[in-house]
C-alpha cells in the first residue's frame, strides 16, 4: 500500500492552492465550504461535541479530490483503538488517494499521508514523529496534533504529551480558533509528567476561556484524583457537571472518573449507580468498555456483589485474532470481563491472540504485546487459577514498565491494587504493606488505602 499511495502523490493544481484554514494552514482547495466543514470537525474533534465524521463526510462530498479531510477522517478512525475501525480507516484512505488523483497533494498533506500510513502499519512511534516534523513546520497543525497527542497517550508516551505542546505553545495566542484546547490537552500532558501545579494552573487557564473544554476538565480531575483529593474532586465534577455532561461524548470517562473519588471513600454503592446509569449505559465502543470493565474489576476487588453484571459484557468483547491481540490495552481489559464473568477458556483464547501477535512482529503494537501484553494478561490468568506466587512475581516484573501498553496513571492503577490484593492472596504480606506504603505517601487520607493495610493485618 505504502508503494501504491507513494506514486500517486503528485504536484498540487495551482488554482487549489492559495486558501488557508483559521489558524493560517494551507489548504489545498477552493472550496471555502469543505474549510468550515473542516473546522467544524476540528472542533468536534477536540470538544467532544458532535460527530466529526459526518462533518468530514461533508467536506469530501464539498471537494472529493481535497486529500486532508480524507486523512482526517482516517485518522479519527485509527484514534477508536479497534480492528474494525482501522478497516474503515484504510477504506477512507484508499478513497482519498483515488479522489485526490487528478489534484495531487501539497508537502504538507504528503506529509500527513506518510503519518497515516504509518500509523495503519501499527508503527505508531514512525507515525507520530511524521507529526512531529508537520507541526515543527505547522505549528498550528491541529490535523497533526490531535492524533499525535491521542496516540502519545496510548504509546503510554508521557514525555511527549507535555513536550509536543511545550515545542508548539509559543506559536499560538488566544485569539488563535481553538487555542483552550490545546492549552486544555497541555494540562493532561503536565498532569501525566506527575507536573500536578503547572497542570491545575493551564487547565484553569483553558477552563476560563472555553468552560466546556473536556481536556481541561479532565486533565484537572486527574490532578485530583493523582493527589488524593478525593472529597474536592467528587465536589468539582458536581459543579461543574452542566459543562462537561450534556450530550459529550467524553462524558462517560468523566463519570468514571468521579465513581473513582466515591470508590476512594469506600462509597460502593455511589460508584456501582454511576457505573450502571451513566458509565456503562450506551457503550458501544472499546474505549467505553474498557473503562466499564475497570470499575468492575475495582469493585471485585472490594468484594462488591456485582450480580450478572459480567456476563452481560461478554458480547463486547471478541477472542479471536484479528480483533483480539490488536492493542493489548484494551485485550487485557477483555481479560478482566472474562475472569469476572469465570470464562477462563475465553481469557485463554484472548492470552492466545495476544502471543500470536507478538510472535507476528513487525511493529509497535506487536512488540508491546510482547514487552508488556503477554506478561501483564498471564499474571491474571494465573492468579484467576489461584496460581498467586507466579502471578505476584509477574505483576512485579512489569509493573514499572506497564506504562508501555498506553493508558493513564489512573487507569494503570488499577495494575497496582490487583497486584496488592494478588500479593495477600499469597500470604506476602510484607510486600503488601511495602505496596501500601507506597500508596499512603501519593493518598495519606484514604480510606481505601485504610482498607487495604486492614485486609493485611
Amino acid at each position: 500500500m505504502a508503494a501504491t499511495l507513494a506514486t500517486k502523490a503528485t504536484a498540487i493544481t495551482p488554482a487549489a492552492a492559495h486558501r488557508s484554514d483559521p489558524r493560517g494552514c494551507p489548504a489545498n482547495t477552493s472550496s471555502q465550504d469543505a474549510i468550515e466543514h473542516v473546522e467544524k470537525a476540528t472542533w468536534r474533534m477536540l470538544s467532544y461535541f458532535g460527530d466529526p465524521l459526518a462533518n468530514l463526510d461533508a467536506a469530501i462530498a464539498s471537494d472529493p479530490a481535497w486529500m486532508l479531510p480524507h486523512l482526517m477522517k482516517a485518522n479519527c478512525l485509527l484514534t477508536l483503538g479497534e480492528y474494525r475501525f482501522s478497516v474503515m480507516a484504510r477504506e477512507a484512505l484508499e478513497q482519498g488517494v483515488e479522489q485526490n488523483a487528478g489534484r495531487g497533494m501539497q508537502p504538507r498533506e504528503q506529509a500527513h499521508l506518510a503519518a497515516t500510513q504509518a500509523c495503519l502499519e501499527d508503527r505508531w512511534q514512525d507515525a507520530c514523529r511524521l507529526w512531529d516534523g508537520i507541526l515543527v513546520d505547522h505549528p498550528r497543525d491541529l490535523a497533526a496534533l490531535i492524533p499525535a497527542h491521542l496516540f502519545d497517550f496510548y504509546r503510554g508516551d508521557s514525555l511527549n504529551l507535555r513536550k509536543r505542546i511545550a515545542r508548539i505553545l509559543p506559536a499560538w495566542s488566544p485569539s488563535a480558533p481553538l487555542y483552550s484546547y490545546v492549552l486544555g490537552q497541555y494540562a493532561f500532558g503536565l498532569e501525566e509528567c506527575n507536573l500536578y501545579p503547572q497542570a491545575r494552573e493551564f487547565g484553569e487557564r483553558a477552563l476560563a476561556l472555553e468552560p466546556k473544554d473536556p481536556w481541561a476538565i479532565h486533565a484537572i480531575t486527574h490532578v485530583n484524583e493523582m493527589q488524593g483529593r478525593y472529597k474536592e474532586g467528587a465536589a468539582w465534577l458536581r459543579e461543574r457537571e452542566a459543562d462537561w455532561a450534556p450530550d459529550n461524548a467524553f462524558a462517560f470517562h468523566n463519570w468514571w472518573h468521579l465513581a473513582l473519588f466515591h470508590l476512594e471513600r469506600l462509597d460502593t454503592a455511589t460508584a456501582l449507580g454511576l457505573l450502571d446509569e451513566r458509565i456503562a449505559a450506551g457503550s458501544e465502543i472499546a474505549l467505553q468498555h474498557v473503562d466499564v470493565a475497570a470499575m468492575l474489576w475495582r469493585l471485585r476487588l472490594l468484594g462488591v456483589d456485582l450480580g450478572d453484571r459480567w456476563t452481560r459484557l461478554l458480547p463486547n468483547w471478541p477472542t479471536q485474532a484479528p480483533e483480539a491481540g490488536f492493542y493489548c490495552f484494551n485485550d487485557l481489559h477483555a481479560v478482566l470481563v472474562h475472569i469476572g464473568a469465570e470464562r477462563l477458556d475465553l481469557a485463554h483464547r484472548v492470552l492466545d491472540a495476544v502471543r500470536a501477535r507478538a510472535q507476528g512482529g513487525g511493529s509497535l503494537c506487536a512488540t508491546v504485546a510482547g514487552d508488556t501484553g503477554v506478561p501483564l494478561i498471564a499474571s491474571l490468568v494465573a492468579a484467576a487459577e489461584g496460581r498467586h506466587d507466579e502471578a505476584v512475581d509477574g505483576l512485579l516484573a512489569v509493573r514499572d514498565t506497564a506504562f508501555r501498553f498506553g493508558g493513564s496513571h489512573a487507569q494503570r492503577d488499577l495494575i497496582e491494587q490487583t497486584l496488592l490484593a494478588t500479593a495477600i492472596q499469597a500470604g506476602r504480606r510484607s510486600l503488601a504493606r511495602a505496596l501500601v506504603n507506597e500508596r499512603r505517601t501519593a493518598k495519606p487520607d484514604s480510606p481505601l488505602t485504610e482498607w487495604w493495610m486492614e485486609r493485611i493485618g
